[in-house]
C-alpha cells in the first residue's frame, strides 16, 4: 500500500519560534528541511481563535509542524525572516490504529 510521503516531492523549511529578542523580532530554533507536496489554495478557513482567513498555500509533510513553527518554502532564503509563513491552521489525519499518517499545514 501506496504511503502519503511517497508524494512529498518539493522541500520545505521550518524552525519553531522560541520567543522575542528585546528588539520584538522573533527568535527561531534551528532550521530543518523535510520533504512535503505544497499546493496553491484559495480556501476560506478558520484558525484555532476562531477567526476567517483565506489559506494561500496547503502543505502536506511528515514533519512534526505547529503553530509555532514559521516555514520557508523551496528555494526561499532561510536566513530571510520577513519571507517566512506562520501556518493559520494544522490538521493531523490518522489512520485506523490513531498514528499519524502526515500533517496538512494551511498557509
Amino acid at each position: 500500500m501506496a504511503s502519503p510521503s511517497d508524494r512529498f516531492r518539493q522541500i520545505i523549511s521550518y524552525a519553531l519560534v522560541t520567543g522575542r529578542d528585546a528588539h520584538g523580532k522573533p527568535m527561531l530554533g534551528p532550521v530543518s528541511s523535510s520533504r512535503a507536496r505544497v499546493q496553491p489554495s484559495r480556501r476560506l478557513i478558520r484558525d484555532a481563535s476562531g477567526n476567517e482567513h483565506l489559506a494561500s498555500h496547503v502543505i502536506y509533510t511528515d514533519a512534526p509542524l505547529t503553530l509555532q513553527h514559521c516555514l520557508w518554502l523551496s528555494r526561499e532564503d532561510v536566513s530571510d525572516f520577513n519571507r517566512a509563513r506562520r501556518p493559520v491552521a494544522v490538521d493531523e489525519p490518522v489512520d485506523g490504529e490513531g498514528v499519524v499518517r502526515f500533517r496538512k499545514v494551511w498557509l
